[in-house]
């Protein structure tokens, strides 16, 4: 193998090493890409064909999650509990499907792979490589002991950056939800006042709030479309809180489902509900703002204490210096 490696690099006039390295990242590459590609291959069945063949609309296609098999066993956690809050995460950022986690965690793998090996590239190419003066002088420095700390401290880098990235976004997500939430619950009641049923009145505010806040519209209309398409009014509605992940929107569903069961005034099961939303939202706010002054009284103390330590203590402290 390394004549055949020597034998290409005295014909293309390169050095072994170069051609190793470029073997070694060309096939990461490929083999990453080819992971992805199988996995992406796997989501489309026979239904999801169809499905697409007489243009239903993109949410009613998805799929229910499989457990992990074959190769894809190495990527995703064992336990369900763990892969349904990564998937609970991965839907509060906006990505649903059935292989959603298994891509994410074979993203992650990617990337904790490939940065090592690109900065060992960078270091190993740093001559060929168009940087600075500087830079190429502290890369050649660089011992192999050095090298392997930092190609560790990139994959750690590379693994984990992907789960903030996650984490941040899923809670942007949920705080636009949380605050559009109230907004909408007083469209659907004033449109059930009006004379509207509650699924008209639904994908009434759907339409309404899809500038204003396009998170809450979508998934109103996926609720919609699942009920379109023959689901369970009271599974799709239940679907539907679970996509939110707000409190806010499991007891909306509970008391829209128990209105239909006994058969009670909805518009006034929805007047009492956003009045008690309403007094929730307050009380919050009030224990927020009564925790402002602890949380003040700590940063001040922690930025006066040392100025007021050097102007008490400092002259103590000068003249024990010239005495001594």
């Amino acid at each position: 193998m390394l004549a055949t490696i020597n034998q290409i690099a005295e014909n293309f006039g390169a050095d072994p090493r170069h051609i190793a390295l470029a073997g070694l990242l060309i096939g990461t590459f490929l083999v990453f890409l080819a992971i992805v590609s199988t996995m992406r291959g796997k989501s489309t069945n026979q239904i999801s064909r169809r499905l697409q063949a007489i243009d239903a609309p993109a949410d009613i296609m998805i799929e229910p999650e499989r457990d992990p098999n074959g190769f894809g066993k190495a990527f995703m956690p064992t336990k369900k509990a763990e892969r349904n809050k990564l998937r609970r995460d991965l839907a509060d950022a906006g990505f649903d499907g059935p292989n959603a986690v298994l891509l994410y965690f074979t993203l992650r793998t990617g990337v904790g792979l490939l940065l090592p090996v690109l900065l060992t590239a960078i270091v190993i190419l740093r001559e060929s490589l168009p940087l600075p003066d500087a830079i190429r002088g502290q890369l050649g420095e660089v011992d192999s002991a050095q090298l392997l700390i930092g190609c560790a401290i990139f994959i750690l880098v590379g693994f984990f950056s992907p789960a903030i990235w996650l984490s941040a976004r899923a809670a942007e997500r949920r705080d636009r939800i949380e605050k559009s939430f109230p907004n909408a619950l007083d469209l659907i009641q004033i449109s059930v006042e009006s004379g509207l049923g509650f699924d008209a009145a639904l994908a009434r505010v759907a339409d309404e709030l899809s500038m204003a806040a396009p998170d809450l519209s979508a998934n109103f209309k996926v609720a919609q479309q699942e009920i379109y398409a023959g689901q369970d009014r009271e599974k799709a509605y239940q679907a539907m809180a679970e996509r939110l992940m707000i409190s806010e929107a499991h007891a909306f569903v509970n008391v829209v489902l128990q209105s239909f069961r006994f058969g009670t005034s909805l518009s006034q099961a929805l007047l009492a509900y956003s009045r008690e939303m309403r007094q929730r939202r307050e009380i919050a706010a009030q224990e927020k703002a009564n925790k402002l002054p602890v949380y003040m009284s700590a940063v001040m103390a922690g930025l006066m204490m040392p100025a007021l330590l050097i102007v008490t203590i400092g002259p103590v402290v000068l003249r024990y210096i010239e005495g001594f």
